[in-house]
């Protein structure tokens, strides 16, 4: 009986065994099921983190052209250092040695090196866009825990010429201003990637070969930019500044028909690859500062009354010495006796009375509404970073001294490329055209597909705009804008003069003045359309005497440069002086 109690006890030790051992064989099992099916990518990946190492490969990014093909911005390849400070320490290396090293390489103090060297982290960047040299002389070292990579540096080569406009980088190649920032998406590529193999420790192993995910170039853009204009452009108002001792200066230069720029042009300028560039230099301010037009406006005012029948361009009217609207009393610039004057010769002379006069016949809404339709209170479809819609008055804000002030360019507020755009739509028979900055980019095929057709809005009849391009072709011929005219060309446009608000109180800023001159020529059949702004001359400060100057010599310019056939009447003589009033 004890022999069966026996039996019966082994019988049930090896039943346990054997119930224990399906089941650890089983566990077993499901866990190399585990590992090899269920989650073997999970564990490949763990396997590769520490036998490899990813590292971005930055793309190039795209070049930005000129309208002829002539880089503005490009990127060039340079070297970058890095360095993996966990491996260096797991591998018990001494990083002095390394930083020793790399020190009269890197122009880096000891000091600096031995911080990031030292770093708890798998990656730190030494250097940043060095010398290919450099980065082929630290390569050939062999220094464990360290690498080189290739990366493109951005680059200006035209010396900055329309820095405002393109804009400029950061070091990691995103887009920070200007069409830099515009068009980020299509310039900055997608990056690639390096794999290296390391060892235990956890250094590269740089025998070991190595997987790379080439980056993708980004797209390159081409501008409606000409290089010579853009060049003539910064020039010309370089000079204007100096002369007047004015802060600063803006210019646009389009063309009439297409809306395409030609030059855009903003004084003072600045290097893109500096640093130490205060915002109001970097803006391109003539698409991000708004300002009070003055009596630019006043071809707004004189369009409006005549499309909508209020005057005719030959008509006559009283325009007493004073009115007074809503407490205030509005005088010309230039005190002038009580007299009767031609619509045009209003226009001509730039009275603010008669244009007053005018505008009470035109009324808030009739003016409001055409103050919309000529683009101002609203961006102008060019969609560049930073773009300003200017300032319209809303109709619930419009009092007894709204409409004379706005009808002679105060209380109302425009980009210079806002105002331009009033000057193309007259210039073009009535119709504004969206501007245009970008022809189009080009494809790995070195295609151009240029960008589509711009918007085109009516905001006059044809009849009108000619009625108005003549009154602002007296203007030139007879009135303020005498220092305008081209030799050999019938010149349109109007000057403007406008004190600055103040930013501290309300009211405006005592002695604080801006001087513009808006037109297009030929007169007779329009094809390039300037404006031009000077900010805060002290010397002078009407637009007929500062801008003036400036616009025709940028007209001129772009007249001969574009081949434009000299107007049939042949050369025109000298122009009389300026007059005072605006």
């Amino acid at each position: 009986m004890a022999a069966a109690v026996r039996r019966s006890k082994s019988g049930r030790r090896l039943g346990v065994f054997l119930i224990a051992y399906l089941v650890l064989t089983a566990a077993i099992g499901w866990r190399l099921v585990t590992v090899q099916v269920v989650s073997a990518d999970e564990y490949r990946a763990l396997a590769e983190q520490q036998v490899q190492r990813e590292v971005a490969v930055p793309a190039r990014r795209g070049k930005i052209y000129d309208r002829e093909g002539e880089a503005l911005a490009l990127s060039l390849p340079a070297a970058s250092v890095y360095a993996d400070p966990r491996a260096i320490a797991a591998a018990e290396l001494d990083p002095t040695f390394i930083a020793a090293d790399l020190e009269p390489l890197l122009d880096r103090s000891m000091d600096e090196l031995m911080d990031a060297l030292t770093q708890d982290t798998g990656f730190v960047y030494l250097g940043r866009q060095l010398p290919r040299a450099v980065g082929d002389q630290i390569r050939s070292m062999r220094l464990p825990g360290v690498g080189v990579l290739e990366e493109p540096q951005r680059r200006y080569p035209a010396d900055g010429l329309a820095a405002q406009v393109v804009g400029f980088a950061g070091l990691d190649g995103e887009g920070l201003a200007g069409v830099e920032l515009w068009h980020d998406d299509l310039l900055a590529g997608t990056p690639g990637a390096l794999r290296q193999e390391r060892a235990p420790g956890g250094v590269a192993i740089s025998a070991a070969p190595q997987e790379v995910q080439p980056p993708v170039p980004g797209e390159d853009v081409v501008l409606t930019i000409d290089r010579a204009l853009q060049h003539h452009a910064e020039r010309v108002l370089a000079e204007a500044l100096d002369t007047h001792d004015a802060a600063g200066g803006s210019a646009v230069v389009a063309d009439v028909n297409s809306g395409e720029i030609l030059a855009m042009a903003s004084a003072p300028s600045f290097q893109p690859e500096a640093d130490d560039v205060d915002s109001y230099t970097r803006r391109n301010r003539a698409v991000t500062d708004v300002f009070e037009p003055g009596s630019v406006n006043k071809a707004i005012t004189l369009a409006a009354a005549i499309e909508e029948g209020v005057v005719g361009a030959d008509e006559t009217i009283h325009v007493p010495e004073a009115v007074n609207v809503g407490g205030k009393r509005f005088t010309d610039s230039t005190r002038q006796p009580a007299r009767n004057l031609s619509v045009t010769e209003i226009m001509a002379e730039s009275s603010n009375v008669g244009t007053i006069r005018i505008a009470d016949e035109l009324g808030d809404d009739r003016l409001r509404r055409y103050l919309e339709q000529f683009g101002l209170g609203m961006p102008t479809g060019l969609g560049f970073p930073g773009e300003s819609g200017g300032i319209v008055p809303s109709p619930d804000s419009w009092y007894a001294t709204t409409r004379p002030t706005v009808a002679i360019g105060q209380g109302v507020s425009a980009s210079l490329l806002q105002v331009a755009g009033v000057f193309q739509a007259i210039a073009s028979g009535g119709e504004r055209v969206e501007p245009r900055l970008v022809r189009g980019t080009v494809d790995a095929q070195g295609r151009l597909e240029e960008t589509g057709d711009p918007e085109r809005h009516r905001v006059v009849s044809a009849d009108t705009a000619a009625q108005v391009s003549s009154m602002l072709a007296a203007v030139v011929e007879d009135g303020t804008g005498a220092n305008a005219a081209v030799p050999g060309y019938r010149v349109a446009g109007k000057t403007g003069t406008a004190q600055k608000p103040s930013t501290t109180s309300r009211g405006y800023e005592a002695g604080a003045y801006i001087a513009t001159f808006a037109g297009f020529a030929p007169a007779d059949d329009p094809e390039i359309v300037v404006a031009v702004m000077i900010d805060e001359p002290q010397d002078q400060y009407y637009g007929g005497e500062v801008a003036a100057p400036v616009f025709a010599e940028l007209m001129e310019f772009t007249l001969g440069h574009r081949r434009v056939p000299p107007t049939e009447e042949g050369e025109r003589e000298d122009p009389a002086p300026a007059t005072d009033s605006e």
